[in-house]
Formats: structure tokens, sequence, C-alpha cells
């Protein structure tokens, strides 16, 4: 694991601030645990990008280790033309490019500037969490309870989910921290998000707002 003063810039340093990158926004969809790699290769080719990590505490080996994360996972946000579009594939960490429209430039660099501040200016009191949706079924991935499916009842810090069996109509509820949970992946397929998918549109939520944008492989 990556020492905290090891992580990359979440932007470019010489950018001083998101609204000033030349060029359209594109998402890209990155390799497993490729998006802090990329995010270095990225600064060193002097391309403009924005990968938001926020801080978390983890459990392993019975220690507690906070790190930065990726906010959103697989992802990492680049702006530019050819030549960026040319270096960001040139490091062959990417699965494909998302094209975010024309129609949603401006909104989405008000957000993703809005969101660049608040983690540059309070990293460790940013917590989101924008997979965690009311009524979406997922799977806890830590501590006992690892394995174990349920449906989301309230999503926050602290997340109450449905563990019971449908059919007989009963159940029991329990919390638990939002960081042991994650979508099932038929859940992620539905939202358009399986890498296996080429074509078609997706749901890319960023921030308050939820954009649509169409898929491309590359």
């Amino acid at each position: 694991m990556l020492r905290l003063q090891d992580n990359p810039p979440m932007k470019l340093p010489s950018l001083a601030t998101l609204d000033l990158a030349p060029g359209r926004w594109t998402a890209v969809y990155c390799k497993p645990r490729q998006e802090k790699a990329l995010a270095r290769d990225l600064c060193r080719r002097e391309v403009p990008y924005f990968l938001p990590m926020i801080y978390r505490e983890t459990s392993s080996g019975g220690r507690r280790r906070r790190n930065l994360y990726p906010m959103f996972k697989s992802y990492l946000f680049f702006a530019g033309a050819d030549r960026e579009r040319l270096e960001v594939q040139k490091t062959n960490r990417h699965v494909q490019l998302v094209e975010i429209d024309s129609a949603s430039q401006p909104s989405f660099r008000r957000e993703i500037g809005s969101l660049e501040l608040a983690l540059r200016t309070a990293p460790r009191v940013v917590n989101l969490y924008p997979q965690l949706v009311t009524g979406k079924r997922v799977q806890i991935t830590g501590g006992p309870m690892k394995g174990a499916e349920g449906i989301i009842l309230s999503a926050n810090n602290l997340t109450k989910l449905w563990i019971g069996v449908t059919l007989m109509g009963a159940g029991a509820t329990v919390e638990i921290h939002a960081d042991l949970v994650e979508p099932l992946a038929d859940e992620q397929r539905q939202n358009g998000l399986d890498e296996a998918d080429a074509t078609g549109q997706i749901e890319l939520p960023i921030g308050a707002g939820r954009h649509v944008v169409a898929r491309s492989h590359v």
C-alpha cells in the first residue's frame, strides 16, 4: 500500500484551477487499480487531469491505516484534444474513454471545480459515497459479515441494510459503515457500468448532478 505522502496530486500541479483546463473533459475508465498510476503518467506528460480522492481509514492485520482512495472507482478525468487523448492511450492503463457530451461540459466543469476545492481545503471532512443508493442491492466486503448481501434502506456514513428472505417477507436490519459495502455486479451492469458492455449510454454520477454520456471503445 502506498504511503499517504506517495500519492499522486489530485490534479496537474501547473493547472491553478480545473476551469482553466483547455479543451473538453473526458472520463477514463481505467484498468483495475490503475487510477493513481495513470494520474502519475499524465502528470509527467503535462496532461490536465483530475483524480478526486478521499481520506479513508481501513483495518489490516489489526492495524488502522489512513490513505487516499479514488472517489469514483476506476475513473479519472482529463481535459484536452487529440494530443492529450493520445497521451492517455499510450499509457495502456485504460479500458475505454467515456465522452462527456458538449451540453454537459459547462456544468461538469463547475461541479468538478467545486469538488476539487472541497477536497483541497477540507480533505478530511469530505466523506462521499456516490454508489450507495436507497433500494440498491449490495454486498458487504469486509468485517465479520463479509459476503452477506442486503438492500440499502438508508445511505449515509452508517448504511442501514435489510438482510432477509424476500419470498418470506421477513428479515432484519443492520447498520454498517459505508466503506464496507459495494453494489453487486448485477446492479452495476444495470447502471451501465459493466466494462464488457461496449455500446449504449451510461449515467456517470459527478457531485450532486448526473450526466448522460456515451460510452465508446478506444
